[in-house]
């Protein structure tokens, strides 16, 4: 049961992390800008929801901070949350998830990827 469980929410991150990469290469046009202000987006973790609050400012992600994700496993969980570093320094979602937290950090990058839709300057 767990792995239709967990196909399932694979199979639905794939799809929100392509068509969140369509809306964002359909928005850049160049060098990455976000609006100012804070965004909030969730997507599908290894244990369940994973929430998120982006900060941009100065056009750039300054902070991603997990806001929940109360059905994680917390081991897990620490180590995907590498994953906001990378996310920061590339001032984008799109980089590598973590190995050995694979669907915990695709929680995340889902979560951010959703959270700046809303902020494509």
């Amino acid at each position: 049961a767990h792995a239709l469980q967990w196909q399932a929410a694979e199979d639905e991150n794939k799809q929100q992390i392509a068509e969140a990469q369509a809306k964002n290469a359909a928005a850049e046009g160049g060098a990455v800008s976000y609006a100012d202000g804070t965004y909030t987006g969730s997507g599908d973790g290894f244990g369940g929801t994973v929430s998120v609050e982006v900060t941009v400012s100065g056009g750039k992600i300054t902070a991603i901070d997990v806001v929940n994700a109360a059905n994680e496993d917390a081991a897990y969980l620490d180590k995907a949350k590498g994953i906001i570093d990378s996310m920061i320094s590339a001032n984008s979602p799109e980089v590598d998830t973590i190995s050995g937290a694979t669907f915990s950090s695709t929680g995340i990058k889902t979560a951010v990827q959703q959270a700046l839709e809303g902020a494509a300057a």
